[in-house]
């Protein structure tokens, strides 16, 4: 049987092994699959054992006893309208989670349930990855969801920012054949630059690494502005170059090489790279993203790629047609503005930044109740303990989910839902972010676990226990896998063309808001150079926050990366422990030096069983790139020492 895998943008073709019973036992990598072409990393290959872990989930829990489901529905809406009815519609809140971006049905399900709840206060993981992602796209294209696909399959250079995909595939693109296209780029000539603040594993395994100091993105972009751009192509769709462009050259190259920590002559040379290559692929990820300047580097990103010549081109970025439709339906999102910090919302989501103050600041629309959706704010939402304390002052949880993780344990009402193996999808979602013509489908391969239901199930029947009787909510209560269809590998859609977004779309690269970004930028006090600077890092088995009760092999990659020097430099070596310490909490874990950490940094895994490195991130207004709603979580100051005591948790 054929599946593909639901973690990410990437949709990687799986198929599943089976023992000579026909029992599944493993998934392997699906070599004929168009979009990954043999490619899936350890996060999808190794779910089989996530849906079938003995610590999930699998009936209906009120209070921590197991009911019937029309009871813990029935529960959870009772509590609900009680809530809502006492306080107002908007003091019932909810957190939507990363999986539920990559389930059609869910996703639309979910959409639905909100607008039934008639509540602002919703909030997702997008502002804590790639709100401001959103938020530059919003200013360029007038849609969060039109973003450039770069052409690595046929590129001369590539430049990657903030990104390792030999470990985590990246964001907001799909690799064919995984990170393997990196190496098919060397194999055929050409270059690939790596700009990070360590030398990442993809950094190690080929190309050229550019060590950038953490948060200084924005600053490296707008100096290639500054060189590349003197004569920029016209088109009449496209406005704001000259705008832009004025402003880049209003900052010295030099400046940037010291704000970024590259220097002058490195920043030249890459420069001069891009120029004399005959194609430039940029892509930037999540490490630029929640820098404190992601969206001015965004839009600044997307400003380069048209100056360059690489706009809508062969081995350049493309566009993908999907997005346009998909961006039109999003139009129908409400705008919406926190009560705390006044911040606008990004597809209808506020930031998760601003959760705990609004649950905890008394006031008209103060949150009393949450639902959270397929999430763990308590773990992935920044701020020591602030969001924790918060949550266990709520008047009723309900949680959708597999596992009971730290924001399931508090859950009045847990409602257990499906894994991506039991159920039907369609990765329309992920679709625009691919270059190859096809949405993943696929129906259940492994029986459904207990008594879960879909997202789908769920929501719908939650949302006819709140009364909301209209025909889609009956229909989504039934089971509708049986009935859809199951092509091989998906559907076929019209191919990328390059040469055509612009006959039709506008592009903006210069107004009010991005002024203000560069001016906030240039006017910021560099940072000290006593303090340590703190980085986070993905894990090839972690799954970011989300599930820690699911798989506990995380306790070996519980170590912090620093050079050698900086280590000798506070009286630490390989294995002693260290504590990391900044404004909002502490952590103490073992140390090991690591060749290609940038100087005065800490490097730290996040998503780790028994260690949140999100305890070490302030939270609250000052914390939140105010454009975007995104939160600022790299590069913050931190003081490290070592310890002669056994590691503990702070």
């Amino acid at each position: 049987m054929r599946t593909y895998c639901r973690i990410c943008e990437a949709a990687c073709g799986l198929v599943v092994d089976t023992d000579q019973n026909g029992a599944p036992v493993g998934l392997l990598p699906d070599p004929d699959h168009p979009l990954s072409r043999g490619f899936a990393c350890a996060k999808g290959t190794r779910f089989l054992e996530v849906a079938t872990h003995p610590t999930r989930v699998t009936h209906p829990e009120v209070d921590g006893f197991p009911v019937s489901w029309k009871e813990a529905l029935s529960t959870a809406a009772a509590r609900l309208r009680q809530v809502q009815g006492r306080y107002g519609r908007h003091a019932v809140g909810v957190y939507i989670g990363n999986p539920m971006a990559f389930t059609t049905l869910g996703a639309a399900a979910t959409f639905a349930f909100v607008r039934a709840l008639d509540t602002r206060n919703v909030y997702t993981s997008g502002s804590q990855d790639c709100a401001s992602k959103f938020a530059g796209s919003t200013l360029v294209h007038g849609t969060p969801l039109i973003h450039p696909i770069p052409d690595f399959d046929h590129t001369d250079l590539a430049v990657v920012i903030g990104s390792n995909p030999f470990v985590s595939q990246s964001s907001f693109v799909s690799l064919q054949d995984g990170p393997r296209v990196f190496d098919r780029i060397v194999e055929r000539g050409g270059h690939i630059v790596w700009v990070d603040p360590r030398r990442t594993e993809s950094a190690a395994h080929c190309g050229e690494h550019l060590a950038i100091a953490p948060g200084t993105d924005a600053w490296l972009l707008l100096a290639l502005l500054h060189l590349l751009g003197p004569s920029p192509p016209h088109h009449q769709h496209v406005h704001g170059t000259e705008q832009i462009l004025a402003r880049a050259r209003a900052i010295s190259v030099k400046d940037a090489g010291q704000r970024t920590g590259l220097g002058e002559n490195a920043i030249r040379g890459l420069a001069e790279k891009i120029r004399n290559s005959r194609s430039t692929a940029f892509h930037m990820s999540v490490g630029a993203a929640f820098g404190g300047f992601g969206t001015l580097a965004y839009v600044a990103l997307q400003a380069l790629i048209w100056v360059t010549g690489n706009f809508d081109r062969v081995g350049g970025s493309l566009f993908s047609p999907i997005g346009h439709w998909q961006g039109r339906v999003t139009s129908r999102h409400r705008q919406t503005a926190s009560r705390i910090g006044g911040f606008r919302s990004i597809l209808s989501a506020l930031p998760g930044g601003v959760l705990a103050d609004e649950i905890t600041t008394p006031g008209e629309g103060q949150i009393r109740a949450m639902v959270v959706l397929a999430g763990n704010p308590v773990r992935s939402v920044p701020g020591g303990d602030r969001l924790q304390d918060a949550f266990d002052t709520l008047d009723h949880l309900v949680t959708v989910d597999l596992f009971r993780n730290d924001t399931g344990r508090r859950a009045d009402v847990f409602l257990p839902a499906s894994s991506w193996l039991e159920r039907w999808d369609l990765a329309a979602t992920a679709v625009p972010f691919h270059t190859e013509p096809i949405i993943p489908m696929a129906g259940p391969v492994i029986p459904t676990q207990g008594k879960s239901r879909t997202d789908l199930q769920i929501l719908s029947g939650l949302a006819w226990a709140l009364g909301h009787r209209r025909l889609w909510w009956r229909l989504g209560r039934w089971r509708v896998d049986g009935l859809l269809p199951r092509p091989s590998f998906g559907v076929r859609v019209r191919r990328l063309r390059p040469d055509r977004y612009l006959r039709r779309h506008r592009v903006q690269f210069w107004n009010e808001a991005i002024a203000g970004e560069v001016t906030r930028l240039t006017s910021a006090p560099e940072p000290a150079s006593a303090d340590f600077r703190l980085l986070t890092r993905r894990r090839n088995v972690g799954h970011n926050s989300w599930i820690h009760g699911g798989r506990r092999d995380g306790t070996a990659e519980c170590v912090a990366w620093m050079r050698a020097e900086d280590m000798a430099g506070i009286g630490a070596h390989d294995d002693s422990t260290i504590t990391v310490r900044s404004i909002v909490g502490s952590v103490s874990l073992p140390v090991r030096a690591r060749a290609g950490v940038a100087p005065r940094t800490v490097v730290i895994p996040h998503g780790l069983p028994d260690l949140n490195v999100n305890t070490l991130i302030p939270s609250g207004v000052d914390a939140i790139e105010r454009i975007s709603g995104q939160h600022i979580m790299t590069g913050i100051a931190v003081d490290v020492f070592a310890l002669s005591a056994p590691p503990t948790v702070g």
